[in-house]
């Protein structure tokens, strides 16, 4: 009973920071332990990487709103299915820590990339002095939270295509609408171009072969996630 009371309220303090108006920095500058962020930061390079975020990219005037865009993504991703046995078992101690150390990973692997420090997009005074952290307690936070990220040395996550097959595909408003079957190529590049999706018995829909570029990863899960647009066109698909 202990640890699904202690589950039921460390997700209430989510969505609460969620709908903060700190957001996204309450989540950035919450106290984490530093193997949970080095934990994480693979996957927020390979996000990165994926996404093109890169300094000839990115706008310095768009940071804030990249880093916004990428903490609430992650955090949802996150309350979808926040007990999956197969996230705790890749995860392991550090899957609880997800939103917090996943979230500094994320911001701090963009900033990094971009040449940029937390004090060049935010005033972190007026921030620590609205959390209750003085400015001592933030830069400590920061400093760390940057050299667990220096260290990573840009070293992603490794995310073979053959682990996408079986994974389940989720529609964006959080529907299970079926599972991938097999992977289409390019001819030039051999990189993943489509996915061939097998619908649920029943479902009326056919096999869909959906554009990578209209599907996501869940990072937290792995499952991959489709567009709104997307789901509405499969579902026109019937046999």
């Amino acid at each position: 009973m202990w640890w699904k009371k202690s589950g039921r309220e460390e997700k209430e303090k989510i969505v609460a920071y969620l709908r903060s108006k700190l957001f996204p920095w309450i989540f950035i500058l919450e106290e984490v332990e530093e193997e949970a962020v080095a934990h994480y930061a693979p996957f927020a390079i390979q996000m990165c990487a994926a996404k093109g975020i890169e300094r000839d990219v990115v706008d310095r005037e768009a940071v804030k709103d990249v880093i916004r865009h990428e903490v609430k993504e992650a955090v949802d991703d996150y309350l979808f299915d926040p007990e999956d046995r197969e996230m705790v078992r890749m995860h392991g101690r550090f899957a609880p820590l997800y939103p917090f150390a996943f979230s500094q990973a994320m911001a701090y692997v963009i900033l990094h990339r971009l040449g940029l420090q937390l004090t060049d997009i935010v005033d972190v005074k007026a921030v620590g002095d609205l959390l209750g952290l003085d400015e001592r307690e933030i830069s400590k936070r920061d400093l760390r939270a940057r050299d667990v990220v220096a260290k990573t040395g840009g070293k992603a996550m490794k995310m073979f295509a053959r682990s996408i097959v079986a994974k389940k595909v989720i529609a964006a408003g959080g529907d299970h609408i079926g599972s991938v079957e097999d992977l289409i190529f390019t001819g030039n590049t051999g990189k993943v171009e489509e996915l061939v999706v097998n619908h649920p018995k029943g479902s009326g829909l056919k096999e869909s072969r959906i554009p990578m570029s209209n599907v996501r990863l869940n990072m937290y899960s792995k499952n991959i996630v489709l567009n709104p647009s997307t789901y509405h066109d499969t579902k026109h698909e019937k046999k």
